[in-house]
């Protein structure tokens, strides 16, 4: 089974979160701050793992692919060291996009 990592949990992360789940993903969100209380009764409402205020390397690194909130700089050390395992890194556009049957414009 494909394995998605959401980093941030968010509007949008939440979001990519459902349709990963409904793509047929296994799915774990991670955010190092708090998740607001109505995105974590989306998750919990959605046997979506989840886990706040920390990134559980073990768990990220375990992915397929991992989807980061654009707020993530490219730069920080989780994410480079995502990349560094050859583990995709991917926008929640990049993501949703993979399921669109529609001309994408990006400006």
């Amino acid at each position: 089974m494909k394995t998605l990592v959401v980093l941030g949990g968010g509007e949008s992360g939440v979001g990519a979160a459902l349709l990963a789940k409904e793509k047929g993903y296994s799915v774990f969100v991670s955010d190092k701050g708090k998740i607001k209380e109505k995105y974590k009764e989306v998750l919990i409402n959605n046997a979506i793992a989840w886990e706040e205020e920390m990134h559980t390397e073990a768990k990220i690194l375990n992915a397929s692919m991992v989807m980061k909130s654009p707020g993530i700089p490219d730069k920080v050390p989780l994410v480079k060291l995502i990349r560094s395992k050859g583990i995709p890194v991917v926008s929640e556009i990049e993501f949703a996009a993979m399921f669109a049957n529609a001309t994408i414009v990006g400006i």
